[in-house]
């Protein structure tokens, strides 16, 4: 009889850091009745991958539930695939680390499932060439990736019924591809359709082998998903037209099909990700045309003729199109050179444990959720953030307290490779670090005790989405995530505003007197000098603890010169400002520098502002306004117990929300990203004219 094999894999993962109450939510939909109805189903083959960060809470949450999944596996009919333990992105971290973790997650699949894991989950099915060599050194004999990873080869379809081999400098790796179609089916369509499809691919030999590997939060977690699956049945009667029809369609691990059947062939994969990906890694406007492309095909009903020759962004792309997320991810990397160096080290045996303890925290913040973005919420969830740096910031403490780093240091590199170098300033128990080529900006504002970066924020980005967002009604979203155009609140077309520049500190602003509070706060007025974003000489002074930056520029189109100092204190850093109109004019404007908060919680209770002392009347981190007569403006963070005050010779400060629009799995949603507090003053200097004044930004421990 003529038969085929069916390989069924299921990704379950949560991100470092997401919320309890989010993963025990997956679980109760999700994970555990996917599990209940597989274990009615001993004769079906399934392969499992868990992500370390889940594994991890697993553990601790419902250790139970490892049980069962052992006992799956004892039983026969399941394997476990590997990956980077905390789920990285594996082509955008160190080689070593690669290989570090995926042996640590072999190593945690042994221990726990008694199992010898040959296969890997590559996250978001990232794929790069050189790939092939770390994890083939790690152990690994096979992995899947998405068939449009194939077609753009040239390979067919119909040649998709196996898997191929590649290598790399020697090291062999074979390769299966994922059926987009099945992706799409499943769990979306009458399990018999995915029958009929399968049916296609019978052959005398039985030798072809069609793949759907994807997503676990998909059965059950998606709007819609857990009525269909389970309360309606649909993966019990899925998994029983698979038992009834086993006769010709035969169920198969990776692992056994692997073992049984060779090569397909040997092929070369370009870098890619699955299709969406290739729309979600683009800026705006290409992101547009390129959905207008494949909605122009569609249309003519060619997507399928087309698609293997249509290529948009790559999953790199997202580090040149948020620089929030290059810096990420340029953080971890800076760090596990520092780790890795100090491996090489002699050390004392306790420093040898606090090393293997900040390797702990410097993988866990290469968790990959909150690297990017696409239809999930992504970079743009503050707190997927947040955990990254708490991480990266205790890994970061650990390698100080090995290398003796304390009191004031300052290290120049180019930390971010953008070509030009950053000043790193350890300061006590703050992390600063400086861009003078970008107009002396503060990038990075850490407290080392807390492991909480300050300037955890995100400029507001325009998105290709975005024009689908007066498209979008409040209800109930149902069915694929990629079908639903849904609102979680009516109005957000209003908050469709976007930045020129990084929501960072010391931005200085050179604006028109009569440019209005409302106009800044939404970024609609033009930037009347050359300042913010400029180059600026600097020297160090490590003796005073001081920093000078200086620029000549324009003003009004005439030439100006702001000589900008920084003196590190106890917890404090004083800005010592001195601006020279070195036009033959008179020259008049408003200055304000900016400084953002990111506090986690636009409307938490115990989060808020202060003004001289006093908390406002509208303290909520996501009111806004002016206030004239007063001295310093301050955000309080009970929760994390720490208050900055900025101090500033000022006219009035400006307040107010940076809040962006992103979409999640759930449809489109505002999020609150950081406030801003901006003393302004009005300027107004005749020609050699010179005007001093000072801001103090200090840091105090509740």
């Amino acid at each position: 009889m003529k038969t085929v094999n069916f390989i069924f894999g299921i990704h379950d993962h949560q991100p470092v850091g997401n919320f309890d109450f989010v993963i025990e939510h997956a679980y109760r939909h999700s994970y555990l009745p996917f599990v209940e109805v597989a274990e009615d189903f001993p004769g079906i083959a399934l392969t499992f991958h868990f992500s370390g960060c889940l594994l991890e809470w697993l553990e601790k949450a419902h250790p139970e539930y490892l049980d069962r999944i052992a006992d799956l596996v004892k039983r026969g009919n399941v394997e476990i695939l590997s990956g980077g333990f905390f789920e990285p992105v594996l082509a955008v971290i160190p080689d070593v680390d690669k290989v570090g973790q995926i042996r640590m997650m072999n190593d945690y699949i042994r221990d726990r499932f008694n199992y010898e894991a040959k296969g890997l989950w590559l996250t978001e099915r990232v794929w790069e060439p050189s790939l092939a060599k770390p994890i083939a050194e790690a152990g690994i004999k096979y992995i899947t990736v998405d068939d449009y990873h194939f077609l753009g080869t040239g390979k067919m379809e119909k040649d998709l019924t196996g898997h191929f081999i590649t290598e790399e400098q020697g090291y062999g790796l074979s390769i299966f591809p994922i059926s987009q179609k099945l992706r799409y089916a499943i769990p979306f369509k009458d399990p018999q359709e995915t029958v009929d499809y399968l049916r296609r691919f019978v052959s005398d030999e039985g030798g072809n082998a069609i793949v759907m590997a994807d997503d676990g939060e998909k059965f059950g977690v998606w709007p819609g998903t857990y009525e269909t699956v389970f309360e309606n049945g649909w993966l019990r009667e899925f998994l029983k037209r698979l038992e009834e029809n086993s006769d010709w369609l035969k169920t198969r691990t990776f692992a056994e099909y692997y073992e049984e059947h060779s090569p397909k062939g040997r092929v070369y994969l370009p870098t890619a990700s699955y299709f969406e990906m290739s729309e979600w890694s683009l800026p705006w406007e290409a992101g547009e045309k390129f959905d207008d492309l494949i909605k122009e095909f569609e249309s003519q009903e060619r997507s399928d003729e087309v698609k293997p020759f249509i290529k948009g962004g790559i999953w790199r792309n997202f580090l040149f199109k948020y620089d929030e997320a290059n810096w990420i991810q340029k953080k971890m990397q800076y760090l596990s050179n520092r780790y890795h160096a100090l491996e090489k080290a002699k050390l004392s045996d306790s420093q040898k444990k606090l090393l293997a303890t900040a390797r702990e925290h410097l993988w866990r913040g290469t968790c990959n959720c909150a690297y990017w973005h696409g239809i999930f919420g992504g970079l743009y969830l503050p707190h997927l953030r947040h955990a990254l740096y708490i991480e990266l910031l205790k890994s970061e403490r650990l390698l100080n307290k090995i290398e003796n780093r304390t009191g004031f240091s300052v290290q120049e590199i180019d930390i971010d490779i953008d070509g030009d170098p950053e000043i790193l300033i350890t300061s006590d128990n703050l992390k600063i670090v400086l861009a003078p080529h970008r107009g002396a900006m503060m990038t990075e504002l850490s407290l080392l005790d807390k492991a909480y970066n300050v300037l955890n924020s995100l400029k507001r980005y325009r998105e290709t989405y975005h024009r689908r967002v007066t498209e979008a009604h409040s209800g109930t979203a149902n069915g694929s995530i990629h079908d639903n155009v849904m609102a979680k609140e009516e109005g957000l077309e209003n908050y469709l505003k976007y930045d020129r520049y990084p929501r960072k500190n010391l931005l200085d602003h050179i604006i028109n007197p009569d440019v209005s509070f409302d106009e800044f706060r939404n970024s609609d007025y033009f930037e009347n000098s050359d300042f913010i974003q400029g180059r600026y000489r600097y020297s160090i002074d490590e003796k005073s603890k001081t920093i000078r930056f200086e620029k000549d520029g324009w003003v009004n189109w005439q030439h100006f010169g702001i000589e900008k100092t920084l003196q590190f204190g106890q917890s404090s850093v004083k800005i010592s400002y001195r601006l020279k109109n070195r036009g033959e004019r008179d020259n008049r404007f408003r200055f304000g520098t900016e400084f953002n908060f990111a506090m986690l919680g636009g409307n938490a209770p115990d989060r808020y502002y202060m003004a001289d002392g006093n908390k406002l009347k509208q303290s909520a981190l996501k009111s806004f306004g002016t206030l004239k007569n007063v001295c310093s403006m301050a955000v309080v963070n009970e929760w994390d117990k720490f208050r900055i005050t900025v101090k500033a010779e000022s006219d009035e400060f400006w307040y107010f929300p940076v809040e962006t629009v992103s979409l999640s799995e759930a449809g489109f949603e505002r999020v609150y990203q950081s406030s801003v507090i901006v003393p302004m003053i009005l300027v107004d200097l005749k020609p050699g004219e010179i005007r001093e004044f000072e801001v103090k930004l200090i840091v105090e421990t509740l």
